[in-house]
């Protein structure tokens, strides 16, 4: 329940960190709907700073390359 409960703590946001469900690995590699959590930061006006905080699901430049194409496909707004 990410939205709801940004929704309910709304004043208290100034600092997001993005890290996928399990595993805290890039977006897409996990659970969470990156994409619907980016839309509606975006709804809001949140203007604050989004910490990657996580891994890469895969080593090497494979990994790095996956993790570019991950953020341009949930924030493709």
């Amino acid at each position: 329940n990410l939205i709801p409960n940004f929704e309910a703590a709304w004043e208290e946001v100034a600092y997001v960190q993005i890290g996928d469900n399990p595993g805290r690995k890039e977006p897409t590699s996990g659970e969470i709907n990156y994409k619907n959590i980016f839309k509606f930061l975006r709804d809001k006006g949140y203007n604050g700073i989004l910490g990657m905080e996580h891994g890469n699901a895969k080593p090497g430049k494979d990994g790095e390359m996956a993790l570019i194409n991950a953020y341009k496909e949930v924030d493709s707004f």
